[in-house]
């Protein structure tokens, strides 16, 4: 076992000498490279004149969704190391968000996030009515006129989506590879096809599956979509939507063996870490200094932010642990390791995706 460790923490030693040399340091910065930021206004957006800058979020779902969860840490890490005001609102049905960011822009609020892809029609509207306010829309169409004062995020985190495929390629057994997820909407519909890729490019041989629970959060559908890819013979599941580990680990304590589970957005590995192999994770911390950063440099320009692994916008978070215990053999961890490189580097790129899974991999199927 000391062996395996020592191992496992010589190859993480060089990987982190690499990726320090390649993109220095990984702590958010504050301002990212530009050139991976698709400017489509040149408008500066004002800095607040008193006070510390106050920041307010608007969460459609429950703050525990992974999706809000991702910014919500963030925030707090914000919070504590950049001085800001942060408040949040969770439960904003889209017919109300007109409402509480009104409320938030009268009660001074610099810079606005609506979080979610169904209040973006609204934020095109309001925002186009208060300038001087800063709104950072989280998710929507790209091929929209938005407002100077707009800057359009998502979770484009297809980089580690692939990463996190090729594992799955990798290690399973039966060829089947399972995707349980919300609707087949761009931005979803990009991370799925990213990890069906990946895990293709891995093992040709894999019949991936797809259910849509037709939810952003109801774990309780989704750990019975698990379950049914489970009877299907399905042995390593992208639990795109949260939920899938419960009935991973439902099934390892009932039978002894593994489905293995592939966490999203936030890091899951201990939500369930006999059966969680690894997790996509959507670092937001390098997001948010950039936007406080230069906001508060009067720098800021509206636009799509579109980054990647190189900036630390996503990266594959291993379950150690599973690695300490063999379970995970030693030649995937290196493949893996290479193929990351190569993303971190730009050797291999992983192109967006928007079109429907479905109709790309199922055929036939």
């Amino acid at each position: 076992m000391v062996a395996k460790i020592t191992y496992y923490l010589a190859i993480m030693l060089i990987i982190g000498v690499i990726i320090g040399l390649v993109i220095g340091i990984n702590i958010p910065r504050g301002v990212a490279p530009t050139e991976t930021i698709t400017v489509t206004v040149t408008t500066t957006v004002p800095q607040p004149t008193v006070g510390p800058l106050s920041i307010a979020v608007i969460y459609v779902t429950p703050i525990e969704e992974p999706w809000n969860k991702a910014l919500h840490m963030a925030m707090m890490w914000a919070q504590e190391n950049l001085g800001i005001k942060y408040t949040y609102v969770e439960k904003i049905s889209e017919a109300d968000v007109d409402r509480v960011i009104r409320s938030y822009v009268d009660a001074g609020y610099r810079i606005i996030f609506p979080h979610s892809w169904g209040y973006w029609s609204t934020t095109i509207r309001v925002a186009s009515e208060f300038p001087n306010i800063l709104f950072c829309q989280g998710s929507g169409p790209t091929d929209q006129p938005w407002p100077n004062n707009v800057v359009l995020y998502d979770y484009y985190i297809q980089d580690a989506a692939y990463l996190a495929g090729y594992v799955a390629g990798l290690i399973t057994q039966t060829n089947k590879v399972g995707v349980i997820t919300a609707f087949p909407v761009a931005d979803v519909n990009n991370l799925v096809n990213a990890f069906i890729k990946g895990a293709k490019d891995a093992n040709p041989k894999v019949t991936p599956y797809i259910i849509y629970i037709e939810s952003w959060f109801d774990p309780t559908k989704a750990k019975a979509a698990a379950l049914s890819l489970i009877a299907e013979g399905v042995d390593v599941i992208y639990s795109e939507r949260f939920g899938v580990e419960y009935a991973a680990d439902e099934h390892y304590k009932s039978t002894g063996k593994r489905v293995y589970v592939v966490g999203n957005i936030v890091n899951q590995n201990e939500a369930a870490p006999d059966v969680v192999i690894g997790s996509v994770v959507w670092d937001l911390r390098p997001f948010v200094s950039y936007i406080i950063t230069n906001y508060m440099a009067g720098t800021l320009k509206g636009g799509i932010i579109n980054w990647t692994m190189k900036e630390g916008w996503s990266r594959f978070v291993w379950n150690f642990k599973l690695l300490e215990k063999g379970v995970i053999p030693p030649e995937v961890f290196t493949k893996v390791s290479i193929i990351e490189q190569k993303l971190i580097t730009g050797e291999i790129k992983v192109e967006q995706v928007w079109e429907d899974p479905r109709k790309i991999w199922l055929t036939g199927t």
